[in-house]
């Protein structure tokens, strides 16, 4: 099961099965930042879409599910890349739905403050947003350096 980098008893060990190290806890970052978005004011946001609320509620639910998923894809590495991206693309997706309803429903800036609308719940839920697919990436990055660790110690042996 243990592999080592330089051959036959080398100092590095590499467990071929599971070398999660940071993309284990950015996959849980982003997925933790997609289902805190639920308790700031987003249900009061996406309402501009009357019967569409659940449809892009469960475009977040399903880029968080994705993420968390592929925390436990550690075996298939490729797999795992291709949930991270596609919870990377559907985080993308809430963003842009999030923008649409906020243009829609009068504010085209997310700074923009009136005195009838509270924007402090919009601007969190943009920046929990933005959070969810910076950390979707940086796992995507960090399991891409993990896929490119194991192809080069094999090579070596």
């Amino acid at each position: 099961m243990l592999k080592s980098l330089a051959g036959s008893g080398g100092a590095f060990p590499v467990n071929e099965v599971m070398i999660q190290r940071k993309q284990s806890a950015y996959l849980f970052l982003g997925s933790l930042a997609l289902g805190a978005v639920l308790f700031f004011e987003a249900g009061a946001v996406f309402g501009v879409f009357p019967g569409y609320v659940h449809v892009v509620f469960g475009v977040g639910a399903l880029a968080g599910l994705l993420g968390a998923i592929s925390i436990f894809m550690y075996r298939n590495r490729e797999r795992q890349h291709t949930l991270a991206l596609l919870a990377q693309i559907l985080t993308l997706v809430s963003m842009a739905l999030f923008a649409v309803a906020m243009y829609i429903d009068g504010i085209p800036d997310v700074l923009a403050s009136s005195p009838d609308k509270d924007t402090t719940g919009r601007v969190v839920t943009m920046v929990l947003l933005v959070c969810a697919y910076a950390f979707f990436r940086l796992a995507r990055r960090a399991i891409r350096s993990d896929i490119e660790l194991v192809r080069s110690a094999g090579r070596i042996r």
